[in-house]
């Protein structure tokens, strides 16, 4: 992956929002995140997570190599659910120095250092997480990229939702 300037990543994520924008499913909004959100956060993966209950859902993924797309995990063992109870960006510059979750789901994977920032002002039920090989600080112009995009997202998700209870839908799925 090409190294982009602050500059750039900040561009890039302005015509992600361009984008999003059109955005008529919480599917589209994946479809239109997954691929630049990597080079957003200057990763080597990303996920996005759905909350179902006490349970976390990986939606989707852009990585290095596979990480969790298509699983679930209980909410209280993994960084993405903390993220959302806790309603707040999870930074962790080295994964084994982490408590509270299974240090070997992520052990198994290439990740050593994370970012999970929650999707959504009010109990939210979304997550996306950036991923690095190695562990150390995670730069501010990162975690204001990304707390940037999850506002955004969230944002789109909630307008798609008003937009579902307009229409007599119950929710997004249908």
């Amino acid at each position: 992956m090409a190294r982009l300037t602050v500059a750039e990543r900040w561009k890039l994520l302005a015509d992600t929002v361009d984008q999003l924008v059109h955005a008529t499913s919480v599917d589209a909004v994946v479809d239109i995140v997954r691929p630049v959100a990597r080079s957003i956060a200057q990763a080597d993966g990303i996920t996005i997570v759905k909350r179902i209950g006490e349970e976390t859902d990986y939606l989707a993924e852009d990585a290095i190599d596979t990480l969790w797309a298509g699983m679930q995990f209980p909410i209280d063992k993994c960084l993405a659910g903390r993220a959302m109870v806790e309603e707040q960006t999870v930074i962790i510059p080295d994964i084994t120095h982490v408590e509270g979750i299974p240090l070997n789901v992520y052990l198994a994977t290439f990740i050593r250092s994370l970012i999970a920032v929650p999707i959504g002002d009010v109990k939210p039920t979304y997550a996306i997480c950036a991923y690095w090989r190695e562990a150390g600080p995670i730069d501010s112009d990162t975690v204001a990229l990304m707390e940037a995009l999850g506002r955004v997202i969230g944002g789109v998700i909630a307008v798609l939702e008003v937009l579902a209870i307009a229409e007599g839908r119950s929710s997004l799925a249908a």
